[in-house]
């Protein structure tokens, strides 16, 4: 069996996904955004971003949390389909790198969360980019919090995208497993 070079492999789903029709720029009702466009009573966050996971950006030097999806968190392992193991966290966070690019973010923060970050929807050259990262299967819906993401990781769910190729658990899941780990008594 031929070695994969993984990390390529992903920029060049990430790229070949990026030309699917429906992925670039989804409903409002997928977006969280009403109707008519208008942002009144939402801040605006515009700038440069840099992503510091598969759903946290550091827009215009403030972090923007993506609302309504979960991303793998930092240490998380994910499998491939033949079983090896791979660092989704990181692929996470360089396929949303890689989905914006070099141009603009904006971000209409709409909540902060418990410890005070900012949460909200943010488009990159138009695409809402937690659907963006959902339909790509590089982020999960978070339906506790928002369901606008619910048909965009069925998406890539019945097409095994992304980590839904392999075997990947739920951002959620795995700290809370880490949090019973570390609790038990050692030996």
């Amino acid at each position: 069996m031929r070695a994969v070079d993984l990390p390529r492999l992903v920029t060049r789903l990430a790229a070949a996904l990026m030309a699917l029709p429906g992925l670039t720029a989804p409903a409002a009702s997928q977006t969280g955004a009403n109707p008519s466009g208008s942002t009144a009573g939402a801040a605006m966050v515009v700038g440069v971003a840099q992503p510091l996971s598969g759903d946290l950006l550091v827009v215009g030097g403030a972090r923007v949390r993506l609302l309504g999806i979960a991303a793998p968190v930092v240490g998380q392992m994910c499998k491939t389909r033949y079983g090896r193991d791979y660092d989704c966290f990181k692929l996470s966070a360089d396929v949303l790198a890689n989905l914006i690019g070099t141009q603009e973010v904006e971000c209409r923060v709409v909540t902060t969360d418990r410890t005070g970050q900012q949460v909200g929807v943010c488009r990159s050259g138009g695409a809402d980019l937690g659907a963006a990262m959902v339909a790509r299967g590089w982020a999960f819906a978070y339906r506790s919090l928002e369901l606008d993401y619910a048909r965009a990781e069925a998406f890539a769910q019945s097409r095994r995208l992304g980590m839904w190729a392999g075997r990947v658990e739920m951002p959620w899941q795995y700290q809370s497993r880490q949090l019973r780990d570390q609790a038990k008594p050692g030996p």
